[in-house]
């Protein structure tokens, strides 16, 4: 009787291992799913999202290299640079427009000795609208001046004209190099502004781009690549916008 019981109770064992075998085993592979699968879900695939510049139909026509006037001379002290020279990163052959009461303005600086820059932004009416002084380090590299919340906001349909100077010495003179550009504020549409409000800071890119926007999808994207340096997407859309606009020897530069 009792040889009896312990077969059964042995026979009982060995089915409840048998269930809890299966069980454990789908556990565990759920319990590694799960970290992946959050981790997909966290991490946004860039390469989904493509930033290109569709030049406005109704943009203004410029017709000097790279949206922008540029001088190619450059401190007296400095050694000769067979280089890229100063240059305005804007678009060819159109007024770039922004959407933004305060946009930022880029241009690549070569090595310098130089340590400011002095910008300034006029009106048609030749009014100031803003200036300012700023340091630089002398690296070769892209510079970027934002507009404050103390300047005067852009008015929307108006025609500015920017001027980045870079001074070698403590005072301006006629020789320093300087490159210029326009700006005109554009309104956006009720389409796109609901688009950009549901859309990530990638769509936003690409959706500026799409409407001709360049200073907005320009900053956009130099944003990213601050936030996510090693991010070989937001690298690869940010020389495939730059090489649109045949600014591709400035794609590999840093931001300053």
């Amino acid at each position: 009787m009792i040889k009896h019981n312990s077969l059964k109770h042995l026979k009982l064992l060995a089915i409840a291992l048998c269930l809890q075998v299966p069980f454990a085993s789908t556990l565990s592979a759920q319990v590694q799913a799960e970290p992946s699968n959050q981790k997909a879900q966290t991490i946004p695939n860039h390469s989904k999202v493509s930033v290109t510049f569709s030049p406005p139909g109704a943009g203004k026509p410029d017709n000097s290299a790279g949206g922008a006037s540029r001088s190619s001379a450059q401190c007296a002290q400095d050694p000769a640079n067979s280089g890229l020279a100063a240059t305005p990163l804007t678009p060819a052959n159109y007024q770039a427009l922004t959407v933004a009461a305060r946009p930022t303005f880029f241009v690549y600086v070569p090595e310098t000795s130089a340590r400011k820059v002095f910008f300034s932004l006029e009106g048609d009416d030749k009014n100031s609208h803003y200036q300012t002084t700023i340091p630089i380090t002398g690296k070769a590299g892209i510079v970027s001046v934002s507009l404050p919340d103390s300047a005067p906001a852009l008015e929307t349909g108006k025609n500015y004209k920017w001027s980045f100077v870079i001074m070698c010495g403590n005072a301006l003179r006629p020789d320093s190099p300087t490159v210029e550009g326009t700006i005109m504020r554009s309104q956006l549409n009720p389409t796109l502004t609901s688009q950009l409000e549901k859309a990530t800071p990638l769509e936003r890119a690409a959706l500026y781009g799409n409407g001709g926007i360049w200073y907005d999808t320009l900053a956009t994207v130099a944003e990213l690549r601050r936030l996510e340096p090693n991010d070989s997407s937001i690298e690869a859309t940010w020389t495939q916008l730059l090489t649109s606009v045949g600014l591709d020897a400035i794609a590999t530069k840093p931001l300053l």
